[in-house]
């Protein structure tokens, strides 16, 4: 057992330990769907297309919402094994609730598993930097990222760029090799318009002009020549509408349930099987959604085998908006958190530099990925536990 760890440890560490010297940029923009480069003129998106390597689309993991995605990405790993199930929910494990807009959940290292790659960088003395990634704000493994911020959405986006050339300025010695940044649009206003409205075309623009910002800065550094920039999104949008709701109180009583999500999902969780049962009766009527027990949950979801997916889980069809308790104040007119598979929720995935070949494009692949793509171009070794595979997205490398 001892030499087949041995051999396995040194053909793992030679197809990630290449002497490198190489940086890396990952970029998020958030809800930026898989077709948006085709609704508006963006000539800087087209240049890293045209001399780059590219993906039809980037398929997230289930739920296609934000914060899961995104640590998905880091950590190359699917929900139920991060444990990062969703934007809000109750950790049994901990007996805590997360929610994205709790400061202290949100910085609660508890909370994450899996080992994001700011973490497997340091521990391996590579620097590393994050403006607002998902996870960098709590001490995950006893590390953060060397140079990191507190979310705060209101930073321009001009402002976030500069940050990052500031970091790749610094004294080589200092100097992250791999730096996180994220936007948080074009996802508002896909929210607030939709994703087939002149608003998003006009947001794709500017997140255009963004990204032409950006390497007219890069192209300035020192290390221009040896940095590799990845884009990417989270998930996808499609159209909602008030005359496609779900009011889930009219089809059973929740109030003495554990009820967690809203929109496309929604989470129930009790510690009387008897009432889950008959929560379960009831809500199997509905139409437009998909009501499972957790054990029944479609493999290809990989959201199950984790403590902290709930008793009962249901997924509206695309379009549709579960409410839990009747109609909310919130209206939006587009979302996300659908099935995985389904085209409106699918990603980009962009890159250019020295590792990637150019003009190349590729079929969709998932974003779990992207954690030991990276690994490969930094020269680092993976965390073992990850669900991605670097002999996936191979293809992509100029080497």
């Amino acid at each position: 057992m001892f030499y087949k760890f041995i051999i396995f440890f040194l053909l793992t560490h030679s197809l990630y330990s290449t002497e490198s010297d190489e940086y890396v940029l990952l970029i998020s923009m958030d809800g930026f769907r898989y077709d948006y480069l085709d609704k508006a003129n963006t000539p800087n998106f087209d240049k890293i297309v045209n001399t780059g390597a590219s993906a039809k689309a980037l398929v997230p993991i289930f739920i296609s919402k934000t914060f899961p995605n995104h640590y998905s990405i880091v950590t190359g790993m699917y929900a139920e094994n991060h444990g990062l199930i969703a934007n809000t929910f109750y950790a049994n494990d901990l007996q805590k609730q997360y929610s994205i807009r709790d400061r202290n959940a949100v910085e609660n290292g508890k909370f994450y598993g899996g080992e994001p790659i700011w973490v497997t960088a340091e521990k391996q003395n590579v620097i590393t930097a994050s403006y607002f990634w998902v996870g960098s704000e709590a001490v995950i493994k006893n590390h953060q990222p060397t140079y990191w911020k507190k979310y705060d959405q209101k930073v321009t986006f001009n402002s976030r760029v500069d940050s990052v050339i500031s970091w790749f300025s610094k004294p080589i010695e200092s100097r992250p090799r791999l730096a996180l940044l994220y936007f948080h649009e074009p996802d508002w206003t896909g929210h607030e318009y939709g994703p087939n409205s002149q608003e998003i075309i006009e947001k794709i623009k500017e997140m255009d002009a963004v990204v032409g910002d950006l390497y007219d800065k890069l192209s300035k550094l020192s290390i221009y020549d040896k940095l590799n920039v990845i884009i990417v999104s989270d998930h996808g949008m499609t159209d909602v509408s008030d005359e496609k709701i779900i009011d889930l109180s009219s089809f059973t009583d929740l109030s003495k349930l554990r009820v967690n999500g809203a929109g496309p999902t929604v989470f129930i969780s009790s510690d009387s099987k008897q009432l889950l049962k008959k929560t379960y009766k009831d809500l199997k009527s509905i139409n437009n959604a998909d009501v499972y027990w957790k054990q029944n949950i479609p493999n290809r979801f990989h959201y199950k085998n984790h403590t902290r997916i709930p008793d009962i889980l249901i997924v509206a069809d695309e379009g549709w908006s579960l409410m839990p308790l009747g109609h909310g104040a919130s209206r939006p007119k587009g979302s996300h958190g659908y099935d995985n598979q389904l085209d409106n929720m699918k990603a980009i995935f962009l890159a250019k530099g020295p590792a990637f070949k150019s003009g190349y494009i590729r079929e969709e692949f998932e974003n779990i990925h992207i954690y030991p793509l990276i690994a490969h171009i930094l020269g680092i070794d993976p965390y073992k536990d990850i669900d991605g595979d670097i002999n996936t997205v191979k293809d992509l490398l100029s080497r």
